[in-house]
C-alpha cells in the first residue's frame, strides 16, 4: 500500500467539516491560527511511515503481503504486542503515528459475535477495516455520551437525547441525533467510530448504535476545547501550541448509510463491543503512560540533584515512589503480552494484567505529582517569566540570584522549573491530572474489571482446605506457606 504524504493529508482536512474552536467557526483547519500548527504536527506524522522511524511503526501485512501502519495488523503472539507497545512508547516521546486502530481492531475482533445477530455487521467492519488500513486513514473513538442525569436511564432523561440515538430509519440508512463528549483528535481524524457508551435496557433499543461516519458529513459538528494558545516555548515546554485538544461532537439528525452501521439497536452486542475496546485502549494507555512517568521520575531526580537535596532520607523516599510506579507499569506491559491469550487468531494482552497496571497508574498519579512538587518548590510557579528573565534590566540578577550559587545555571534551572510546572502546577498538568483518572475508563470501571477476573472461589477453597473446612481437592493436601 501507499503511506499518505503529509500534503495529502492536509489536503484531506480540507473538505468541508464543521469545527467550531474559541467560539467561531474554523472555515480550514490548515491554515486558521487556532488550528493551523496541530494541523501540520498531525501531517507530519505521516513522515515515520518513510524516514528513520519507519523500523518501529511498519510492518508487513500477512493477509495483502504489504508495507502497512503496525498499528493496522492484529498482533498475533506476545512479540507483536510488544512491537506494538514499543510503538506507542516511541511515537509518545518522539512523534509518530496514533491513528486510533483500537477502535477497528475491536470491532474487527468481535465482528464473528456481531454477526450472530447480523450478517451485514461483520462485512460492514471488513470493509471499514479495509477501507482505512488500504487509505493511511485516522479515527477517533466517539463513545462518551453527555449522560445528563446519571441516576436515570437515557429513556428516562428529561431530554431524550442526552445520550446519542437513531431517530429513524430508511432505506438509505438510520439517521443518529445527539452529542458525545471528551473525543480526542475529533478535529484532524478521517473517520469517527460511533460507539454505545454502555449496554443499554432491553427496552432502549435506539440508544444501541455503532457506525463509522466521516467528519464532513452533513449534520456532523465538531466543538474542540484548546485554550492557552500561542504561548511561550520557554514559559511552556511542555504545552507551546496550547493545553486540551479534546472535542464535543453533535449529531444534528446525521444520515449514517447502512455500509457504515454496525449495530442497530440490539442491545446484546453493546457487551462484546465494549468489553474488547476496553482491554485494547487499557493496554494502550499503558504503553503511552509508560513516557509520562518516566517524566515525572526523570524531573523529581533532576530537581533535587539541582537543589542539592538528592541523599536527604525523605527525598529518597519520593525517588523511590518513582521508580516502583515506573518499573511496576513496565512489568505490567511486559507481563500482559507475555501472558497474552490468543482468541481466533488475534493476541489479546491479559486482562488481568492490563486492568491492574491501568488502576495502577491512575491511583498512583496524582501522589507522585504532589511528590514532584514537594521536591521542587514553590519555585515552580513564583519564576519569572521569559519576558521578565530576558528583560536587559533584571536578567543579570536573575542570573546571578536563580542559579545555584557555584556555576552559571540559572537557564537551566528555569527550565527544569518551567517543565515541572507544565507537568503539575499548570493548565496542562491539570488536564493530565484529569485524563489520569478518566481516561480509558474510571478507577471504578479497572476495579470492577479486576475484581470480575479474580478467582475468590479458588482462594476461598484454599484457605477452606488450610483450615481444614473442606477437604482438598486434590491427591494433595497443600502445605501452609512460610510467613
Amino acid at each position: 500500500m501507499a503511506f499518505r504524504t503529509p500534503e495529502e493529508a492536509l489536503e484531506a482536512l480540507r473538505d468541508g467539516r464543521q469545527i467550531y474552536s474559541g467560539g467561531e467557526l474554523i472555515d480550514d483547519v490548515t491554515t486558521h491560527p487556532r488550528t493551523r500548527d496541530r494541523a501540520m504536527s498531525h501531517a507530519s506524522a505521516f513522515t515515520a511511515f518513510t524516514d528513520s522511524r519507519k523500523e518501529i511503526f511498519v510492518t508487513e501485512d500477512p493477509e495483502t503481503g504489504e508495507e502497512v501502519d503496525r498499528f493496522m495488523v492484529p498482533p498475533t503472539n506476545s512479540d507483536d504486542l510488544l512491537a506494538r507497545a514499543r510503538a506507542i512508547d516511541f511515537g509518545m516521546r518522539y512523534g509518530g503515528p496514533s491513528f486510533g486502530s483500537d477502535s477497528i481492531l475491536s470491532l474487527r475482533w468481535v465482528a464473528p459475535e456481531l454477526e450472530k445477530y447480523n450478517p451485514m455487521y461483520r462485512e460492514n467492519i471488513e470493509n471499514a477495516f479495509k477501507r482505512a488500513r488500504d487509505g493511511n486513514l485516522t479515527m477517533s473513538i466517539v463513545m462518551s455520551d453527555t449522560k445528563g442525569d446519571r441516576s436515570k436511564h437515557p429513556s428516562e432523561q428529561g431530554d431524550p437525547d442526552l445520550y446519542v440515538r437513531k431517530v429513524d430509519e430508511n432505506a438509505d440508512g438510520i439517521i443518529i441525533r445527539g452529542m458525545k463528549a471528551h473525543i480526542s483528535g475529533a478535529t484532524f481524524s478521517d473517520e469517527l467510530i460511533v460507539l454505545p457508551t454502555k449496554r443499554m435496557r432491553d427496552t432502549e433499543p435506539e440508544y444501541s448504535i455503532a457506525c463509522m461516519v466521516e467528519p464532513k458529513t452533513p449534520g456532523v459538528r465538531i466543538i474542540e476545547r484548546m485554550d492557552y494558545m500561542h504561548e511561550s516555548e520557554f514559559d511552556h515546554p511542555l504545552a507551546p501550541g496550547g493545553v486540551g485538544g479534546e472535542c464535543f461532537v453533535w449529531f444534528d439528525d446525521v444520515l449514517v448509510p447502512w455500509d457504515r452501521v454496525f449495530q442497530n439497536g440490539e442491545n446484546e452486542v453493546a457487551g462484546p463491543i465494549a468489553y474488547a475496546l476496553g482491554l485494547w485502549q487499557r493496554y494502550s494507555a499503558m504503553c503511552y503512560k509508560k513516557p509520562t512517568l518516566e517524566m515525572l521520575a526523570g524531573a523529581a531526580a533532576l530537581s533535587a540533584e539541582y537543589l542539592g537535596i538528592e541523599k536527604v532520607p525523605h527525598i529518597q523516599d519520593k525517588l523511590f515512589e518513582f521508580a516502583m510506579t515506573a518499573s511496576a507499569i513496565d512489568a505490567f506491559i511486559q507481563a500482559a503480552a507475555v501472558s497474552c491469550e490468543t482468541r481466533d487468531g488475534v493476541a489479546i494482552p491479559n486482562e488481568s494484567i492490563t486492568n491492574v497496571g491501568k488502576y495502577t497508574f491512575a491511583s498512583k498519579y496524582h501522589e507522585l505529582v504532589k511528590n514532584l512538587l514537594d521536591i521542587s518548590g514553590a519555585i515552580v510557579i513564583t519564576a519569572p517569566s521569559e519576558a521578565d528573565f530576558r528583560n536587559e534590566d533584571l536578567h543579570g540578577a536573575f542570573k546571578k540570584y536563580l542559579s545555584s550559587g557555584n556555576a552559571d545555571d540559572a537557564e537551566d534551572r528555569m527550565r527544569l522549573w518551567n517543565l515541572i510546572r507544565d507537568l503539575g502546577a499548570d493548565a496542562k498538568g491539570g488536564h493530565k491530572a484529569v485524563l489520569a483518572l478518566h481516561a480509558e475508563g474510571s478507577l471504578a470501571a479497572q476495579k470492577m474489571m479486576t475484581m470480575r477476573g479474580y478467582d475468590f472461589d479458588h482462594a476461598k477453597q484454599y484457605v477452606k482446605e488450610l483450615a481444614g473446612i473442606s477437604p482438598p481437592e486434590g491427591a494433595y493436601k497443600p502445605i501452609p506457606p512460610t510467613l
